[in-house]
């Protein structure tokens, strides 16, 4: 079974040794400062820019709000990162948040899986989605107390865009997702 991850930045993935994961691994903002990932997804100016003078965008994909674009910081790197309003998939939604766009992501990336006997199917996994409990980053550069909570649209709209795919989120369950026929619960 081919596992793409990716990896929220709720407390429930503080437990999980993310550099142990197999599989192609997808995770958003400062996820990059404690774990290398294969992709990485950021959307608010601050942590944007960390990323950019950090050089993570060396090592790694990285896809960042196209708003952003413009901006002084962004021109001498803009060959080696993604928009997020390039990506045909994600129809002028470019305020979205970076689980939206990491899920999205590794969906459009696991599809040429599927079905695929040699290496038994694909799965992406959600690890440290949340939805109402805080960042392990809050109260650190870029995060401030507490967060934002709840699910949003795009999010959820995700899963119908993929309706072949499988997901499995791993703890807490919204009930909008345990609606969802391709999402199921880690056991």
């Amino acid at each position: 079974m081919l596992i793409h991850w990716v990896i929220g930045n709720g407390a429930s993935r503080k437990d999980v040794d993310i550099d142990k994961l197999q599989g192609v691994k997808y995770g958003c903002n400062a996820i990059y400062r404690d774990n290398w990932t294969d992709y990485l997804f950021s959307k608010d100016k601050p942590i944007t820019f960390e990323i950019y003078r950090s050089g993570a965008w060396k090592d790694r994909r990285v896809s960042v709000q196209s708003y952003w674009r413009n901006d002084s910081e962004f021109r001498p790197i803009q060959n080696h990162i993604s928009l997020w309003s390039h990506q045909k998939w994600f129809k002028n939604e470019d305020f979205t948040d970076t689980g939206t766009m990491a899920i999205r992501q590794a969906s459009h990336n696991a599809m040429k899986y599927l079905g695929d006997e040699k290496h038994g199917g694909v799965e992406i996994h959600m690890v440290g989605f949340d939805f109402d409990k805080t960042n392990i980053y809050s109260g650190t550069s870029c995060y401030h107390e507490g967060g934002r909570f709840g699910i949003t649209h795009s999010f959820v709209d995700s899963f119908e865009l993929f309706p072949k795919m499988t997901y499995v989120q791993h703890g807490f369950m919204p009930d909008i997702l345990k609606e969802k026929d391709n999402v199921i619960l880690y056991r």
